[in-house]
């Protein structure tokens, strides 16, 4: 049983009128839930001949479909909100290196201004229908910036099939820290094929309630201090960790309704140079880990040649890399380097829906 909404008016923000919504406390909801630091790396094995039968459960998928339908906000659907998050990055020695905070005025998809405001990059960036304009640094935000805001607002961004490609959904139980939760993993993803490394996305047993995921690689979010919002379950904090480190505290400050909407607020801010056009230069780390969907392994350098290569490449409207020159590193790899390149394949690049063609570079180490 979930216990109604309160809402109440609040003061207005740059002559936006506002809703808060509060909500109180699901009943039955779990406390919160820390990842052990002791397991995060425990027992993930990785093959590069993965089982010819893999296990699955038919009602899996159906459960993912109604968790990315009770958690986060719809973005196709969701009436207009504001809300304001701040977040704290930390190092693998657990000190604080980067704080920011994110403000976004949201209308849809393609209409929305967002603030971002970290110690190391501040940018206003506005779409207003059909143009993407930015005010400040005109690159991307820091990876972390967008993950903390993506976990917020997109909790089961990584559990779409066009990311994960050819992964089989199934059923189990996994404790997280000291809590026993119902979970959807992700089998046949990439190399991993214990249950540990998989993807999972963990709910509360018996409930819709998101609590728990594990992405690609190391990253591990626990959901607390969960509320409703639109009918949909958000966290106020949440805890990303990295190997069992702390990487990322989020907290939710603010959310709430736009019954009125400010239309000056998606005018083109008065530093921007113009709208987003051509082809775009997206970082490698958030080329990499958001839209990478095929990569062949492993790459084929020589023996007995160590060092690193930089690779620069462009790939087109369909995701398919058309270019890739090295920039540095031994001769002897720089072919093979982009050559592999070549055969990597990316989800479509959209600015405000419409795909573009991208520019980043990827860097190979080779021991």
């Amino acid at each position: 049983m979930r216990l109604a909404s309160v809402v109440e008016l609040c003061c207005c923000w740059l002559g936006v009128a506002l809703v808060a919504v509060t909500a109180h406390s699901q009943a039955g909801q779990i406390g919160a839930i820390h990842v052990d630091p002791q397991d995060s790396k425990m027992g993930v094995t990785i093959s590069r001949n993965p089982p010819a039968v893999i296990a699955t459960s038919p009602e899996a998928a159906n459960i993912l479909r109604d968790l990315r339908a009770s958690n986060g906000i719809d973005a196709q659907s969701a009436a207009p909100w504001h809300a304001e998050l701040t977040y704290d990055e930390f190092d693998e020695d657990g000190d604080n290196v980067h704080s920011g905070t994110v403000e976004e005025f949201y209308v849809s998809p393609k209409k929305y201004r967002k603030i971002i405001k970290t110690d190391e990059f501040t940018q206003t960036e506005v779409a207003n229908g059909a143009e993407l304009y930015r005010d400040g640094d005109q690159g991307w935000p820091p990876q972390a910036t967008l993950q903390a805001a993506r976990e917020v607002f997109e909790p089961l961004y990584q559990s779409s099939v066009e990311r994960q490609g050819h992964a089989t959904p199934d059923k189990l139980d996994w404790t997280v820290g000291n809590t026993l939760l119902s979970c959807v993993v992700l089998r046949g993803v990439g190399m991993i094929i214990s249950t540990d490394g998989l993807p999972k996305f963990c709910y509360e047993p018996g409930t819709n309630i998101l609590r728990y995921t594990r992405g690609e690689g190391w990253d591990e979010t626990v959901y607390n201090n969960m509320f409703l919002f639109q009918q949909r379950n958000i966290a106020h904090d949440l805890e990303v960790t990295h190997g069992g480190k702390p990487f990322l505290k989020i907290h939710l400050a603010k959310i709430g309704l736009l019954p009125q909407i400010d239309e000056s607020l998606f005018l083109p801010p008065a530093g921007s140079p113009g709208p987003l056009t051509g082809s775009i230069t997206v970082p490698s780390a958030i080329l990499m880990k958001e839209y990478l969907v095929h990569r062949s392994f492993p790459p084929h350098f020589p023996k007995g040649v160590p060092g690193k290569v930089t690779v620069k490449f462009e790939v087109s409207k369909d995701g398919r890399v058309v270019r890739a020159a090295s920039t540095d590193g031994p001769e002897e790899l720089r072919k093979p380097a982009e050559e592999d390149a070549m055969k990597l394949e990316f989800r479509p690049f959209l600015i405000l829906g419409k795909a573009v063609e991208v520019r980043s570079t990827t860097v190979y180490n080779i021991q």
